[in-house]
């Protein structure tokens, strides 16, 4: 007979449960890119039903730790164990296979196949190697009806708006039934429904004992459904903290190496002369008699569900799509504006919300995109001003704090949040009057997002009239002087005095029922 000491027993329970509760262990990963080492001597583990929340600046290693966790790219040094077992992955396929899924923050899709092609990509229903059509859809159907998601199944990806997108994407992932689920700003683009809907997903897939690593700049977000925090910062793993013995100011103080006293900056409701004003805008299917007023010094909010018509009203004013009708003024003079040529020498700027797809040049280097809509500028008579452009490039690098270590790298090359600001450099080096910002800081730490936020304010009290689009109910509170509140291409109501998350879903849904 075999007795054990109690010390002897306890370490027995402790090895017993970490052998049966253990996904994945991560020991001592580093990357190096050149000089830049984006992660150093990280470790960390995931257990099963467990909810991991990874947190930090723009640059802080965050998105390198997933491409080698899913394996686009490889680690230079360290181990990676899946059930106590050590795992190499060369590919994103091997991963996949060994049962780590992973939505990323800029979304993979297929703009021409349809929802559910994207879903099934290579996992296609089939008889005799022919893809059944009848079962994928009706596959799909049933995924999309469970998780009560109003998307129809053969509608192509490119006819999408960015947050149906990104839930595609999300959806993909989960029903590939991995143990892992991986999810890099899964909310960004979300309405709080949507959100909602996504957390009470999670939830389930904890109770299935699956292991959920979770990335955000969403402090509420992270306190709402995470069980522990990692910090990240510099590649360095910084420390590691349970969630309920823990609070923002703490994690925030951690992530950036300070205090961050304000996230936003001091509202101007002393506003100037009349900037811009459009009247009776309407377009078939998306926005109907619309009239909007934007003052000098003015931030002003466009509030809304997901395709409430702000973004193609604003995508109208700018040119980029037709209107039915309706007019524009600048400082009372009407214009005529036909393209977003038009746009830009009149003085209005649009910074889209998908920089991926309309703001970018992705293969193109920072630099080009920075000066890309200030040609003119850069240029003298038919010849390009080379020196003029690296000037002007590192001046928008400097003053939004773009972490880059060569302005000639592919803007590709950044962290989702650096390619976000190299899109308002984009934009801002204009000098626009009227400056529309979709989604501006989509994508970025909540450090940035404060420069963000001054910067914009800066900016409307230089003179100038800002118009922000936004899903994050607390941007627009914090940010805006003045918010219309938009719903099925209509505006259900303005306010100013008394701007509260609850005051503007009141407006959202007082014409429903």
């Amino acid at each position: 007979m075999i007795y054990l000491t109690i010390k002897q027993f306890f370490l027995f329970l402790v090895k017993f449960e970490n052998t049966m509760s253990n996904l994945l262990q991560v020991k001592n990963i580093s990357k190096s890119f050149g000089v830049i080492k984006a992660v150093s001597n990280v470790s960390f583990t995931l257990n099963e039903g467990e909810v991991i929340a990874i947190v930090g600046e723009n640059g802080a290693g965050k998105s390198t730790l997933i491409k080698i966790l899913s394996g686009v790219i490889k680690k230079d040094t360290g181990e990676i164990f899946l059930n106590n077992e050590a795992v190499e992955f060369n590919h994103p396929k091997e991963a996949l296979e060994s049962g780590i899924s992973t939505v990323y923050q800029e979304l993979s899709l297929c703009p021409n196949l349809t929802v559910a092609e994207n879903i099934f990509v290579n996992r296609e229903p089939s008889i005799y190697g022919i893809i059944n059509k009848k079962e994928l859809y009706k596959k799909t159907e049933k995924i999309l009806k469970e998780l009560d998601i109003d998307i129809q199944p053969n509608e192509l990806i490119c006819n999408l708006n960015l947050a149906k997108k990104q839930l595609v994407e999300i959806i993909k992932a989960f029903s590939i039934n991995a143990k892992i689920i991986i999810l890099d700003e899964p909310t960004s683009a979300l309405e709080i429904s949507e959100v909602k809907k996504l957390f009470e997903l999670i939830k389930k897939l904890k109770d299935q004992n699956k292991g959920i690593i979770f990335i955000s700049h969403k402090m509420e977000e992270i306190f709402t459904i995470s069980d522990n925090i990692i910090i990240l910062r510099d590649g360095v793993l910084v420390n590691t903290l349970k969630t309920s013995s823990t609070n923002q100011n703490e994690v925030i103080s951690q992530m950036v190496g300070r205090s961050l006293n304000q996230l936003y900056p001091e509202k101007n409701l002393n506003f100037g002369k009349q900037l811009f004003r459009i009247e009776n805008f309407s377009a078939k299917g998306k926005f109907e008699n619309i009239s909007l007023t934007l003052f000098q010094n003015e931030i002003l909010g466009l509030a809304g569900l997901s395709g409430a018509g702000r973004t193609e009203l604003m995508q109208a004013v700018f040119g980029y799509i037709k209107k039915d009708s309706g007019k524009i003024f600048i400082e009372n003079k009407e214009v005529e504006i036909l393209s977003p040529k038009d746009a830009l020498n009149k003085g209005i700027a649009y910074s889209p919300e998908d920089r991926k797809e309309k703001g970018l040049f992705l293969y193109h280097s920072i630099k080009n995109n920075i000066v890309a809509a200030s040609l003119k500028e850069c240029s003298n008579s038919f010849l390009m001003n080379f020196d003029k452009e690296i000037e002007l490039s590192n001046e928008m690098i400097k003053k939004l704090l773009v972490k880059t270590n060569n302005i000639f790298n592919p803007v590709m090359s950044l962290s989702g949040g650096n390619q976000q600001k190299v899109l308002l450099s984009k934009y801002l080096l204009t000098k626009p009057k009227i400056f529309i910002v979709d989604e501006p800081t989509r994508g970025i730490d909540i450090s940035s997002k404060a420069e963000i936020h001054k910067l914009l304010r800066d900016y409307a009290n230089a003179g100038n009239g800002i118009i922000v689009i936004s899903s994050d109910l607390m941007e627009i509170i914090g940010l805006c002087d003045r918010v219309l509140v938009f719903h099925e291409g209509k505006i259900n109501g303005e306010l100013k005095d008394n701007i509260s998350e609850q005051s503007i879903m009141n407006l959202i849904f007082n014409n429903r029922n």
